[in-house]
């Protein structure tokens, strides 16, 4: 497994940052100024929740560090950490064969499990399972499958077309290993699984509408979204819950997203939907990360108001605020030092630049 190159032998404090905070003898910034000070990039902050974690923080930008308590100097952040920032227990990585960078584009393409627990926790609520199974498409490393499982259903399929995330989803036990299939949504035959699904959930690539991506949309190869109600109308669930990006909402003025929603409220002739979309953030939930995402949610032969009344029970299941609204009796959004202050401090501290841009 490729490991991280600390630059400095690990401190003794206890709290995730050096016992004494001295930038003497320290390695410069990597970065320019200019660079380092870009408020897009920035590192973690000690006392705020991560910003968004994102594949591409394999690549160890700015955003894929942390400043120490007092600012003053900078590391980056291990694996289990960004595991830790999506809600992730890093035991889910305790094993050989990837290496770290495929490890962190995994996990920033995840749905955070206790965002995903709530969801499905208030489809439950809703809804009275017929059979409590459910298939995950684009599943990623299953922290949204992790959420069915949390619910008491059991999985009849989960489906990726990446290696990587085929091989973590194998080593990770809420299922059965056998269950686990590396191939391409698009090819592969959905019909054994007509009639026999409670839930089907997923999470189609978000590149075609993330702005960190090309934004190209249904013209990317990578737009399985446009799919899902040819697999509504072959496999039949009672419920179905699909994520993606923001961007999503706002790609072509809106106009791609109500035009899917037509076609989920109706995927074939005798079968109907009532469909709604909300955005959620993982803060809400405990998540010590800022990370907004569009859930598609969609009652088989009920009402749009059903999918309504189980977002507002969602709504009811968040346990935490924006530090910034006034106190409502839930906690504030956990900080990236909340997750990591009892974890022993692993070294690799430079220099930060400090200060306001010129």
């Amino acid at each position: 497994m490729e490991q991280l190159n600390f630059l400095l032998e690990p401190s003794a404090g206890p709290s995730g940052a050096p016992a004494e905070v001295t930038d003497a003898g320290l390695p410069p910034c990597h970065w320019t100024r200019a660079v380092a000070l870009d408020p897009k990039h920035r590192p973690q902050r000690w006392d705020a929740p991560a910003t968004t974690v994102r594949r591409d923080w394999r690549k160890f930008p700015q955003e894929a560090h942390v400043l120490d308590v007092e600012e003053k100097r900078y590391r980056r952040l291990a694996v289990d950490e960004v595991a830790l920032l999506q809600g992730l227990d890093p035991r889910t990585f305790d094993w050989g064969g990837l290496t770290e960078r495929q490890r962190i584009a995994a996990l920033g393409d995840a749905v955070a499990p206790p965002l995903a627990a709530a969801l499905v926790t208030a489809i439950g609520e809703e809804w009275q399972w017929e059979q409590r199974t459910a298939v995950e498409i684009c599943a990623g490393i299953g922290g949204l499958a992790r959420g069915a499982v949390a619910a008491g259903l059991e999985h009849l399929l989960l489906i990726d077309a990446s290696d990587v995330c085929a091989e973590i989803l194998r080593h990770q036990h809420p299922w059965t290993s056998s269950r686990v299939i590396e191939d391409d949504v698009r090819k592969f035959d959905f019909s054994a699984f007509a009639g026999r699904v409670g839930l089907l959930s997923g999470g189609p690539p978000c590149q075609p509408w993330s702005q960190s991506g090309h934004r190209r949309g249904q013209a990317d190869r990578r737009d399985l979204l446009g799919m899902t109600p040819e697999l509504l109308a072959t496999i039949r669930p009672e419920v179905f819950l699909f994520e993606n990006v923001p961007g999503l909402a706002m790609f072509d003025e809106g106009r791609y997203l109500n035009k899917l929603i037509e076609c989920l409220r109706q995927p074939a002739r005798t079968l109907r939907y009532g469909v709604l979309v909300a955005v959620l953030n993982a803060a809400d939930f405990g998540v010590p990360q800022v990370r907004k995402r569009v859930f598609v949610l969609g009652f088989r032969n009920q009402p749009g108001s059903r999918a309504a009344r189980c977002f507002e029970r969602v709504a009811g299941l968040a346990t935490h605020r924006d530090p910034s609204l006034p106190d409502d009796g839930r906690q504030p959004w956990r900080t990236v030092g909340e997750v990591l202050a009892e974890r022993e401090d692993p070294g690799g501290w430079r220099r930060w630049i400090g200060g306001d841009p010129e």
